[in-house]
């Protein structure tokens, strides 16, 4: 293989640009410390300027061998705003601790937190209940098991496990892949990492990363984390997270992998301090996953013609069940990329609840200026019924800054496929917006529209909200991304739904206030630029986040639970020498309470702060 051509293997298992990427790069480059918005997986943080500073400065091009490409986001273009990447630098520079912390820079997310660290915490988004948020890890889809088998308690999911986090996002719907590291050079890499803060809680992260010159490669992980709770939240809480994965590739474009991780979660009963009323109960939970895939590719690239097989199973127990619950999912992958178009189909076979799904994407680029996508998916249900669900989207930059999109999805399909009672609802729901995205600025507003559907509420939250509020209403989102100088950031977002509100103007559907913003100002300093990128980086950042009265949800009664309008300011502070970034951030800094679920009121002025190191032996 040609220097030229390990280079170009090597950007796309990086997720680097390779094709219709590199060719066309974005018009406008990202804000420094803020996640890309593109149609392709590029560069990182900073955009295509950055693709390179994630390559070993030190390393030969001809020490590279085949990596599998990941198996998550479609491949080839997506319509500009339809995707967010965080790549390894964002993951590091986000200040992010949970998976939950990274969702809410979507636009119009609410993270709904049961007070501290280490309990419960869900992303609402549109509207949508447990139904706002699918996860896939490495191309295997992640079902909710046991205690959230209506949702996702996203807290269980460590962020130092992966090199690549990609968010979908369509107008009622987040959809997250979690892409594992690899390391694509022939040399271990190892990465230790320790953190503290308020309420005696404490995180450990080892990894160890390592590939071979006959095409297999290793990595290992072990998180932990415990915390004794803090006085809003007096209650214990630890889980540990074990990482194995192994890869063959013996040739460029052939290769295997299987991928195994195990949860554990040991935590106690938690109630209200004053009133000793219960907010969660206590539970020790496991659950393990464990996957295998085959790759098959046309060429070495990424486009061309792709095949991948997937089969693994899913086990869960827990403390409430004497029963522990095993699934297994099959799944086939056909895609073919070429420098303006893409085609992608699938079929998943899965449990009892969701027997079969087959599902096809196109994608297209057939100006410069303008791209398409479409999709379709029809699920087989438990009880002889179906789910399907179609998409599309379109992004334009006709002329200079203008950006215009537009995006649709239709559904008719089951909330929860586990209860047999519950039907299809027909929705359809849209967004358009108009924008310009320029150098320095970039500035969009977004009319929106999700129909009423009535999604299950979370089964970690059942005892506090017991039921969800829906309704059809169009909302407002405006984004900013402001650059005036490459150091500084002036980012955010503000929601505004327009529907009508009850008597005193609180808003009626859950989570989703009548008004709802947040803004984050971030300097960003890489120092001695002639030495290797990323050498040395300070960044600053303050966050503020703020909404007004509105509604969790309902009680079993049927009366509105109120959610009293907050505020909230977090400051971040992290320095990179070379491999080690030091970090302390300060959540809720203005020390005034607040609650998202009933009685678990979130700490004030709550400190966090550790190392993380990475190093190659």
């Amino acid at each position: 293989m040609t220097r030229r051509g390990r280079a170009l293997l090597f950007a796309a298992a990086l997720g680097g640009p390779t094709g219709l990427a590199a060719q066309n790069p974005p018009t406008a480059p990202p804000p420094v410390g803020a996640p890309v918005r593109s149609d392709t997986a590029h560069g990182g943080a900073t955009g295509s300027a950055r693709a390179d500073s994630t390559r070993p400065d030190t390393v030969s091009a001809d020490s590279f061998s085949a990596v599998l490409p990941p198996l998550g986001p479609p491949v080839g273009p997506m319509p500009q705003g339809s995707r967010l990447v965080f790549d390894h630098d964002a993951l590091v520079m986000s200040g992010a601790f949970t998976l939950g912390e990274l969702i809410r820079e979507v636009p119009g997310t609410f993270l709904v937190r049961t007070g501290w660290y280490g309990f419960p915490e869900v992303v609402h988004y549109a509207g949508q209940g447990a139904s706002s948020v699918e996860l896939y890890w490495d191309g295997y889809a992640l079902d909710p098991m046991g205690e959230d088998s209506a949702g996702y308690d996203l807290s269980r999911i460590p962020l130092g496990l992966f090199r690549r986090v990609e968010v979908e996002v369509l107008p009622t719907v987040i959809r997250v892949y979690l892409i594992s590291d690899t390391q694509p050079a022939r040399h271990p890499r190892t990465e230790t990492s320790f953190g503290t803060g308020d309420g005696a809680t404490n995180s450990y992260l080892i990894r160890y990363l390592n590939r071979w010159g006959n095409g297999l490669g290793a990595g290992l992980g072990v998180n932990w984390f415990g915390t004794s709770g803090v006085a809003s939240t007096p209650a214990k809480s630890s889980d540990l997270t074990l990482w194995a994965k192994g890869t063959w590739a013996p040739t460029s474009q052939t290769g295997f992998e299987y991928e195994y991780i195990r949860y554990s979660l040991d935590r106690d009963v938690l109630v209200e301090p004053q009133t000793s009323a219960l907010i969660v109960p206590g539970r020790r939970v496991w659950r393990s996953d464990g996957f295998l895939r085959a790759h098959a590719a046309s060429r070495p690239d990424g486009m061309g013609l792709r095949f991948d097989v997937l089969f693994g199973t899913s086990s869960y127990g827990d403390s409430a069940s004497t029963v522990a619950r095993s699934i297994a999912q099959g799944a086939t992958f056909l895609a073919y990329r070429a420098e303006r178009w893409s085609a992608e189909a699938h079929a998943r076979v899965r449990d009892d609840r969701v027997p079969f799904e087959v599902g096809a994407r196109v994608a297209a680029t057939p100006l410069g200026w303008i791209t398409v996508e479409a999709s379709a998916l029809t699920r087989s249900l438990l009880g002889g019924r179906t789910s399907r669900e179609a998409s599309a989207a379109v992004s334009a930059q006709p002329l200079g800054p203008l950006r215009l999109r537009g995006s649709v999805r239709l559904r008719d399909a089951v909330a929860q496929p586990a209860v047999l009672t519950d039907s299809a609802q027909r929705v359809t729901d849209w967004s358009v917006s108009a924008g310009l995205a320029m150098r320095r600025l970039e500035l969009e507003a977004a009319l929106d529209r999700h129909g009423p559907y009535a999604a299950p509420a979370y089964g970690t939250f059942a005892g506090l909200v017991p039921f969800g509020t829906s309704q059809g209403l169009r909302t407002l989102t405006v984004t900013l991304a402001y650059r005036p100088t490459p150091y500084f950031t002036l980012a955010g977002w503000d929601r505004e739904p327009l529907v009508a509100r009850a008597a005193g103007g609180v808003g009626t559907a859950s989570y989703e206030p009548p008004h709802h913003t947040r803004m984050e100002a971030t300097f960003r300093s890489r120092f001695l630029p002639h030495f290797r990128r990323g050498a040395l980086d300070l960044e600053i950042r303050i966050g503020a986040e703020a909404w007004s009265d509105g509604v969790m949800g309902t009680d079993s009664t049927g009366s509105a639970i109120h959610l009293d309008g907050h505020g909230a300011v977090d400051w971040l502070v992290e320095f990179r020498l070379l491999g080690a970034v030091i970090y302390w951030s300060l959540g809720n800094a203005q020390v005034e309470r607040y609650e998202t679920v009933p009685g678990a009121l979130m700490a004030r002025a709550s400190q966090r702060y550790g190392v993380r190191w990475e190093f190659t032996n």
